[in-house]
């Protein structure tokens, strides 16, 4: 599998002041849609900063295509986009100026691959950034991904300003540019139900420490839901089904596994269920 696999970070740490990115270790291996979720300071952007070479580490090692990003060649470099929530480029630019620019950057850049998604967008190719929308914005920022011949996409709320029809369109977008063989995407976004439709694996991070590493499929098919417990009933509960559990008001609802004996009424446990309850949830 290493031959296939387009990312390793092992035991990855950096320390701030107030928040230490700890030990995080996950891969992403060849046509891999990873879904990064974590509540607002968990970690997700400084991990995506960690894996772009833009933070020093304190410990720990990232490979992309099997060598540290040092050790990159230029068109490999290329190969690797990144996607932020905001636009990088100066607001004054028309759209024409930045294919001009961009031309000059990348070696491999193909200004009628920017010019389809441009008009797939339906965004003028005259106007400039500043007269573009969030949501217009953000649709360029993946113009520009897809037209340098990148295989390695790292998202980063990359649906923030899209209506539900453009998002809609970008999933199935992302879903084609990643049925190449040696592509990739990871992808952090506070939209679960867009993840359901893209991702076939799902990273939770939670207080800088990685909670979830699993495939979707088992995500789904592994946890059940119980609400509305009271504290006797809580209780009785076999600890060692007991996942994850959450006190509202004064009854209990729990995250257990699916095979179990309970006596009590029980819902399947959804992927927004599942990281709801890593989250926001309790252990004993």
């Amino acid at each position: 599998m290493e031959e296939n696999k387009i990312l390793e970070v092992k035991n990855v740490t950096k320390k701030y002041k107030n928040f230490t990115l700890d030990n995080v270790s996950f891969d992403v291996f060849s046509n891999d849609i990873v879904g990064f979720v974590g509540e607002n300071g968990a970690g997700k952007s400084t991990t995506l900063k960690a894996i772009s070479n833009l933070i020093n580490l304190n410990a720990g090692e990232i490979k992309i295509f099997n060598k540290e990003y040092d050790d990159l060649t230029q068109v490999e470099r290329e190969e690797i986009s990144v996607v932020l929530d905001e636009i990088c480029l100066p607001e004054k630019l028309s759209l024409i100026q930045v294919n001009n620019i961009f031309k000059n950057i990348f070696k491999n850049w193909d200004e009628k691959t920017y010019y389809f998604y441009l008009e797939k967008f339906n965004i003028q190719k005259d106007k400039k950034i500043k007269e573009l929308s969030k949501g217009m914005k953000a649709k360029l920022n993946l113009a520009i991904a897809f037209s340098h011949n990148a295989k390695f996409l790292m998202l980063d709320e990359p649906m923030n300003g899209l209506d539900p029809v453009a998002r809609d369109e970008v999933i199935d977008i992302l879903l084609e540019f990643n049925q190449v063989e040696g592509r990739a995407i990871i992808i952090s976004s506070h939209i679960i139900s867009d993840l359901e439709k893209l991702c076939n694996k799902i990273l939770l991070i939670h207080n800088g420490k990685i909670a979830i590493n699993e495939s979707k499929e088992i995500l789904n098919n592994s946890f059940n839901v119980v609400e509305n417990l009271t504290k006797e009933e809580f209780d009785q509960i076999d600890k060692n089904i007991l996942i994850r559990y959450k006190i509202v008001g004064n009854s209990y609802s729990i995250l257990i596994k699916r095979e179990n004996n309970l006596p009590f009424k029980q819902k399947e446990a959804t992927l927004e269920d599942a990281i709801v309850f890593m989250i926001r949830g309790k252990t004993l």
